[in-house]
């Protein structure tokens, strides 16, 4: 699904960066409602909540494939990369294309946010927090441009048992663009009767 997810991802950018005549539009859109209907008549795969909703595994697995922002066979991901772990920081990169462009030339500031959330709910995750985010602050330090190789860096910085606060940076050739905190709660747990 991989290669399928970059072709995709391809097109969407020429869709948004090139201007096409009706000709070359209309013999596009019709190639494109054959590949549709092609992958339509694919049975449907279960998401990993419909199979089992406590597999933290297979939760990482699906998101590392399909999720909206590192999912590398998804077709909205710019996709964030994780490496692995270092001394309890989480570390991922992104490279964020004309798909991503807020004002001229540069990421939106939404992608960059998202981005912050991804990579702290991944920490938090690998702390063994598994809350959700309740608060997510976000403070640019620089614009950040679009084309540019991204380097995100997140740890948890304080957990009470019941919030976590995690911290997060993101620079560019070395250079803090951005920072973020986020808060996370652990959900409370359900008794049999309540």
């Amino acid at each position: 699904m991989r290669d399928l997810a970059s072709e995709l991802r391809a097109l969407a950018e020429l869709v948004a960066t090139r201007d096409v005549d009706d000709t070359a539009r209309s013999e596009a859109t019709a190639r494109l409602a054959e590949i549709r209907a092609t992958l339509d008549r694919a049975p449907v795969r279960p998401r990993w909540y419909e199979v089992d909703a406590s597999d933290r595994e297979a939760s990482r697995a699906y998101h590392d494939e399909f999720g909206p922002l590192r999912g590398m066979a998804s077709v909205i991901a710019p996709p964030l990369v994780f490496d692995a772990p270092e001394d309890g920081r989480v570390i991922a990169h992104a490279r964020c294309g004309p798909l991503y462009e807020g004002p001229p030339r540069l990421v939106h500031g939404g992608i960059v946010a998202a981005c912050f959330d991804e990579l702290l709910a991944v920490a938090q995750r690998d702390a063994g927090v598994n809350g959700l985010t309740i608060e997510l602050t976000v403070r640019y330090r620089r614009p950040i441009t679009i084309d540019t190789d991204l380097t995100f860096t997140g740890w948890i910085e304080d957990d009470d048992g019941r919030r976590a606060i995690g911290r997060a940076e993101c620079t560019v050739h070395d250079e803090l663009a951005a920072e973020a905190t986020a808060t996370f709660v652990r959900p409370k747990a359900t008794t049999a009767g309540s």
